[in-house]
């Protein structure tokens, strides 16, 4: 919903957010899809069967079949991870990009934190802003104050900012 709003904010023609609802347990995976569109409005709602950026929060997920058939040609990682990927251990094609940002050591070190764990959410938000240019900090600033308010402003965008810093390509 928020990398909806955000590319919105930016002048994208159209944002829609596809959340896909599965077990509902803690610590169950589940996948998320945003479709964007600069020059045209969208007309589907189904899920999206070949991304061309793939946001991953536990990089244990590539091993999940479903993710593997996504990866394809020209797509672009971004994982949740302090080290590069291994491509042989995940199977990975060379003609994809990725990149790495330590959304987990950036939560952690900030204090971005839920009974549950770190809150990946923005900073992972803030390094596919500086992967893509879509949007800046100071979009991400504007929704994030409408969305949370005042008072939760400055902490989420610490984090962004320190995954948009961070993020690199390996």
């Amino acid at each position: 919903q928020l990398l909806s709003q955000f590319t919105y904010e930016t002048g994208f023609k159209d944002a829609i957010a596809i959340p896909i609802i599965g077990a509902e347990r803690r610590g169950a995976p589940i996948q998320a899809f945003t479709k964007i569109s600069k020059t045209q409005e969208i007309k589907t709602y189904d899920s999206v069967k070949e991304p061309d950026f793939i946001l991953l929060v536990d990089v244990t997920l590539l091993e999940i079949p479903r993710i593997q058939e996504s990866i394809r040609e020209g797509v672009t990682i971004i994982a949740n991870s302090d080290k590069p990927l291994n491509p042989e251990k995940y199977n990975l094609p060379t003609n994809i990009r990725v990149f790495i940002v330590d959304a987990t050591g950036i939560c952690i070190e900030r204090g971005f934190m839920h009974s549950s764990g770190p809150i990946l959410n923005i900073p992972m938000l803030g390094a596919f802003g500086k992967v893509t240019g879509y949007y800046d900090l100071d979009v991400m600033r504007k929704v994030i104050k409408e969305e949370f308010g005042e008072k939760r402003v400055e902490s989420n965008m610490k984090v962004a900012s320190d995954a948009f810093e961070s993020v690199k390509e390996v």
